[in-house]
This record gives structure tokens, C-alpha cells and sequence, in this order.
């Protein structure tokens, strides 16, 4: 299964320990879904994750974020970006997010902002939108 994270879910991630979105941070070196990562996503969760630890809105130290960062990029697998998408998204890192998933052939967009993706233009591309939670129920069965 090939996936895209939203920046939210890492954000989440590494906020609370006890949440879906921790328990897929824990599951990306399992290898059981595949999930692509762009150099400007790559650096969306970078400066997000970082700055949420700047925040204090994690417990987590500055090397425990750079871990988890280093973990994304090791264990993430590079899409390139053959074609820009702007489906004209509220926010543009979700136009980013969903580029991401069509340049990598995805099925599937993981994000606690399903609305922020309803959109009629993204229908042609048969990408699923799905909440940690219900990604987590997926890959369990």
C-alpha cells in the first residue's frame, strides 16, 4: 500500500504517545505500507516538527525530534515531482501534500484534516483520504 502522510499526523505524533498517529510513526520501519515523501514535504515536517518542539509543545528534545526526522527521510521513499498539482486546495501545503501522493501513485492520503481534501477536482485521481485512526484499523486487519 502506498501512502502520504499529512504533516498533522507527525505533528501529532509527537505531541501525544498514546494517539494513532504515534502508533503509525512506530509502524514505518515494518515496512507493511510504503509511504512517499517529496524534498518540499520532506522539509514541511521538518520545520513543523521543530518547531512544535521550540513550542514546548512536545516532550520530546531537540534530539529526539532530529531522530524522528532522520527516521521519515531513511525509511520514506523519494518521489520526485514530475508535474505540479495545485487543485487549488484552502491551504497550499495540502496542495503539496496531495502533489506528493499523485506523483507517487498513492491510494491513499493519511491526515486528521479529511475536509481540508474534499475537493471535486481530487476525485479522478481515486486517492483515499483516511484519519490515522482509520489507516491504523486497515493495515491491522
Amino acid at each position: 500500500m502506498r501512502v502520504v502522510f499529512d504533516t498533522c499526523v507527525w505533528v501529532a505524533a509527537i505531541r501525544s504517545r498514546r494517539g494513532a498517529s504515534f502508533a503509525l510513526l512506530t509502524e514505518i520501519s515494518h515496512k507493511r505500507f510504503q509511504f512517499g515523501i517529496s524534498v518540499p514535504l520532506f522539509l514541511e515536517y521538518k520545520a513543523k516538527l521543530l518547531e512544535t518542539s521550540a513550542k514546548l509543545q512536545t516532550r520530546l528534545n531537540q534530539k529526539q525530534i532530529a531522530a524522528i526526522i532522520s527516521a521519515l527521510a531513511f525509511y520514506g521513499t523519494e518521489v520526485s515531482i514530475y508535474y505540479r498539482l495545485r487543485p487549488n486546495l484552502k491551504d497550499e501545503n495540502d496542495n503539496m501534500v496531495f502533489e506528493c501522493a499523485a506523483n507517487f501513485g498513492a491510494s491513499t492520503i493519511i491526515t486528521h484534516n479529511i475536509k481540508d481534501f474534499l475537493n471535486p477536482e481530487l476525485a479522478a485521481y481515486e486517492i483515499q483520504i483516511l484519519t490515522p485512526g482509520d489507516f491504523i484499523k486497515i493495515i491491522g486487519e
